[in-house]
């Protein structure tokens, strides 16, 4: 009975395989705008990079360094100003001549307009208050970051955790979390099952909603892609892999008033290091 089933199995695998068949894809190819970037806590030239989509094939980039790009705020009174529209371009990638200090509290989103006179606005997201790192321990040899987590309040992270050996960063791992099931807690946690190195250092990120929803959604496209076995080995069982993820940002086309694809992240952050020799 054993063999019958084997022969079966066997059987129907053949089928599903004899049933692939190559369709050359007929829908012709249109370039999107692409924009991305982020604003932190602490001051720094703000980064904004620029570029047009490209097919999968084509392994250049192509992109836009005629745009004219706009960082605005808003303070809790309500009050709006323009932080800088004087951006150095190379490559698609436009930085800030001068360093912006975050202020937290207050509101931040940019405004991108293309030489056609294409209109993109992030969305409007505060800067929240940085959570400070408690301590950092390691239990059953993984690290820990320990924090106390706002009461009464819908609160997003994202711990990165760096290892180094002799001054080297020999690997990193990305953690992320809501407080649902900690919320309030004075002694919340953020762990991760990765260890190694004689120093780790860690920087633990207060998200936006938006910004948190679009790192998971990375993330989870990154480890869809990285843990499916070995391509050489597996090729015929791609047809069950999982679908690629829906990267909503948080950027709108509103000359056309639609979803564009980018992100302009505004977050907070707390950084400690910790030597485990």
């Amino acid at each position: 009975m054993k063999s019958l089933y084997r022969i079966i199995i066997i059987l129907c695998f053949m089928l599903v395989v004899s049933c692939l068949k190559e369709t050359p894809l007929e829908a012709e190819f249109e370039p999107q705008v692409f924009i991305y970037g982020y604003l932190i806590n602490n001051t720094d030239n703000i980064k904004i990079t620029i570029q047009k989509t490209v097919p999968v094939n084509t392994t250049t980039l192509d992109p836009i360094n005629d745009a004219s790009v706009f960082l605005y705020t808003e303070d809790p009174d309500g009050t709006i100003r323009l932080v800088t529209s004087d951006f150095q371009v190379s490559e698609g990638v436009y930085l800030s001549t001068d360093a912006v200090i975050g202020l937290i509290g207050n509101k931040y989103w940019i405004v991108v307009t293309l030489a056609d006179g294409t209109t993109y606005e992030s969305v409007h997201e505060p800067l929240k208050e940085p959570i400070q790192i408690k301590t950092i321990s390691k239990v059953n040899g993984y690290p820990r970051v320990i924090f106390s987590d706002p009461e009464n309040e819908t609160n997003f992270y994202q711990v990165h955790f760096s290892f180094y050996t002799n001054g080297n960063r020999t690997s990193e791992v990305f953690e992320l979390s809501n407080d649902i099931l900690f919320n309030g807690n004075e002694n919340a946690f953020i762990e991760t099952f990765t260890s190694g190195g004689d120093i780790l250092g860690v920087s633990l990120s207060n998200l936006n909603f938006h910004t948190y929803e679009y790192y998971a959604a990375t993330h989870e496209q990154y480890e869809n892609q990285v843990d499916f076995g070995n391509p050489e080995t597996t090729e015929p069982f791609l047809i069950f892999s999982k679908p690629p993820i829906n990267l909503i940002g948080n950027i709108r086309n509103t000359t056309t008033d639609r979803k564009a694809l980018g992100f302009f992240g505004v977050f907070s952050f707390s950084y400690q290091e910790v030597s485990f020799n």
